[in-house]
This record gives structure tokens, sequence and C-alpha cells, in this order.
């Protein structure tokens, strides 16, 4: 997120790393719900008492649980290009072949998944502690015109440029399990429905999102009890692009 919009609005943005990245213990046997309540432990000791949630991409479900578990929290839920339930017995493949790649292995070949993973996460972290530039070029190369696009409109200044280097070398820290494990987590029961959710989730979704099926957010923006739905031109970063809406809908709330 923009750390002007954020002060703009003064909204203070704290980012919890979930199990096996960064600096945060794996805990393969945890779920979406263990991860809810160690955040919030992590926000009592901050000292906030009210606050709002924001999961992207495979940070939806801990999101989502946060939300179910504790909603005496939880002022707001919002769900970027986020990834919903599935069926352990339900097929589908996304558009990207790469990922389609990934989510057959997690079914099929775990342990094959973790070495790719592995190897994916070294390289990305070789290339992190180069040049920002060359590392940029090749993220972009894997990506789809449309989230080419919008991440160059992302990392355009060099504090963004920065941070997303920092960010990408946090994340590769303690290898890809972590990555492989997040692929498992969800084709595992969530321990709680989207059903559970009590109060508004806005969901921002674009129309050409090759990681995540369309249909499949409709599904979940169905299954909520309370659903705002916002489908918008673009792939797997749209919602990037609405910023400024997004954490103004979010100050909103504390009004």
């Amino acid at each position: 997120m923009s750390a002007k919009i954020l002060r703009s609005y003064s909204v203070r943005l704290v980012a919890m790393d979930r199990p096996g990245y960064g600096m945060s213990t794996a805990n393969p046997a945890g779920g979406f719900t263990d991860w809810a309540h160690d955040a919030a432990a992590l926000t009592g000791h901050l000292g906030l008492d009210r606050f709002a949630v924001i999961g992207v991409s495979m940070g939806a479900g801990p999101a989502l649980a946060l939300a179910a578990t504790r909603p005496d929290l939880v002022t707001s839920t919002t769900i970027l290009s986020g990834m919903p339930p599935i069926t352990p017995a339900e097929r589908w493949a996304p558009d990207s072949r790469g990922d389609a790649l990934y989510w057959r292995l997690a079914r099929r070949a775990p342990w094959l998944l973790r070495r790719l993973c592995s190897v994916t996460t070294t390289m990305t972290g070789t290339f992190a502690r180069g040049d920002a530039g060359r590392l940029i070029r090749r993220v972009e190369r894997g990506l789809p015109d449309a989230d080419a696009r919008a991440l160059r409109e992302l990392v355009r200044d060099a504090d963004a440029r920065a941070a997303f280097v920092a960010d990408l070398l946090e994340s590769s820290r303690q290898g890809g399990a972590a990555m492989a494990e997040d692929l498992r987590l969800y084709l595992r029961p969530w321990g709680f429905g989207p059903a559970d959710v009590p109060g508004l989730v806005c969901l921002w979704r674009g129309t050409d999102d090759p990681k995540v099926p369309v249909a499949l957010a409709r599904r979940l923006a169905a299954q909520l009890s309370q659903a705002s739905a916002r489908f918008v031109p673009g792939g797997h970063f749209a919602a990037f692009a609405h910023q400024e809406e997004i954490i103004g809908e979010i100050a909103a709330e504390r009004h």
C-alpha cells in the first residue's frame, strides 16, 4: 500500500508475516484460525482494541479467519484478489500455466512442490540481492501484460522499488516451504465457512485475474453473509489501482 495514501488518511498499517515467512515460525500443523489467534495476540500487545483487516491474494484465508473468530476486534474486512475456499475434491485450474502446475503438485506431489518452491525462492532471493531494475524486469516477464503494467506503476519511485525488493528478500528468508504450505492450506478445510464471517466483507477483483478464476470469487461473494464485490478491469494486481478508494473506505469505518 502507498505510504503517501496511508498518511493522508492517518491509517497505520501493521503487516504480520504468515507462518514460515520472514522471521515467523513455521507451523505445518496449524491452519488459518491458528494465525488468527496469533494476530489477535499481536494486536493486543500493540494496544489495538479495534482494527480493520486486509487480506491480499493468499492472505485471504487468514484475514477471513480473523474476522470470523474475533468479530469483537475487527471493524471491517477487505480482500484484494483473494483465494477463496475450495473443496478437497474440487477440480479447477487458473489461467496461468505456472500457477496451474503449482496447484497440481500441491494435490498430487507435495514433496515435489516443496522442492520447486525452494528453487524458485532461492533464485528470487539471489536476484533481489542484485540490481533492483533487473529483478523487476525479471518479475515482469512472468506476468501478463495487465499485471506487468500495474507492477511498473507500483514501483515507479525509488522508495517503492526498495520496499518491493526488501519484501522479496524477507519472504525468501526461510526458503520455499511456506510458499508450498500456502497452497496445501487452501486444499484443506478452513475450520470455518465464509458464512461465519459477520459484517460486511469488501472484495476487490480484477476481471482478467490469471491466478484465481473470477467464478470462484463470485461464489465467495455469494457465500458471505454480507459482501460488496468490486470487479474491475485488470489482473491479479488490479485492486492496487484503487488504493485511495480502498483506504478511504476503511478509514471511514472509524467514524
